[in-house]
């Protein structure tokens, strides 16, 4: 198998540098949302809060989803994918795009006054089956072959990836289980909060867990 690092180290370097920002980013997005849940978890405009929370996780999967997409075709050549983890690949990246992008839109429908409690619902069960969906890519992405010895360090960051993304899949399912609830007629804004919350904290560990693989892989090449 081609490693990651090998034959082009120039596209192999802007490969895992685009990797890494859109990590960053989406690390970034996690912890801003997660303050804004928090905020109206407690009380501070609740419904503003939760609204802000969904554009700007909307915002940090749609960053990520496109550094992927961007780089996608060189992650499949140079690690031989098959036709099953191709399509698992792709897929989550497509997933994740495509709740980023519901998110984004549902939240400013809701900011703008539209019925905030459905529609945030819809965003919170969303959300929570592009996670799941999302999984199969950060999982393969946790598989890139950087060409090295093994180390402590990257047995560290794979592990942390792994970790990462199974607190992504169960935070899925639970984002999925609150906005149902919320739907159908319990504390809607509070459910949808703790969904959002819980959402934000995910996609902060998976970006961070990511990012840090992709950070020793940099280090690595050179």
């Amino acid at each position: 198998m081609t490693t990651l690092l090998e034959t082009s180290q120039t596209d192999a370097r802007k490969l895992v540098k685009s990797t890494l920002t859109g990590s960053g980013i989406e690390a970034v997005g996690g912890a801003a949302a997660a303050v804004l849940a928090i905020l109206g978890l407690a009380h501070v405009a609740p419904q503003h809060m939760l609204a802000i929370a969904a554009i700007v996780i909307g915002l940090a999967l749609l960053a990520q989803a496109g550094v992927l997409a961007n780089g996608a075709s060189d992650v499949v050549a140079r690690e031989a994918m098959g036709r099953r983890d191709k399509m698992e690949f792709e897929g989550g990246i497509g997933a994740q795009a495509l709740a980023g992008g519901a998110a984004l839109v549902l939240g400013i429908l809701s900011l703008i006054g539209l019925d905030a409690g459905v529609l945030m619902s819809v965003t919170a069960i969303v959300l929570g089956v592009g996670l799941v969906l999302e999984s199969g890519a950060t999982a393969r992405l946790n598989r890139l072959d950087d060409g090295a010895p093994a180390s402590a360090r990257g047995t560290r960051t794979r592990r942390a990836v792994a970790g990462s993304e199974g607190v992504q899949m169960l935070i899925g399912v639970a984002a999925i289980v609150l906005g149902i609830l919320a739907l159908i007629g319990l504390d809607a804004t509070t459910l949808n909060l703790v969904a959002m919350l819980a959402v934000s904290v995910s996609i902060l560990l998976s970006g961070a867990a990511l990012g840090g693989k992709m950070a020793g892989m940099l280090a690595m090449s050179h």
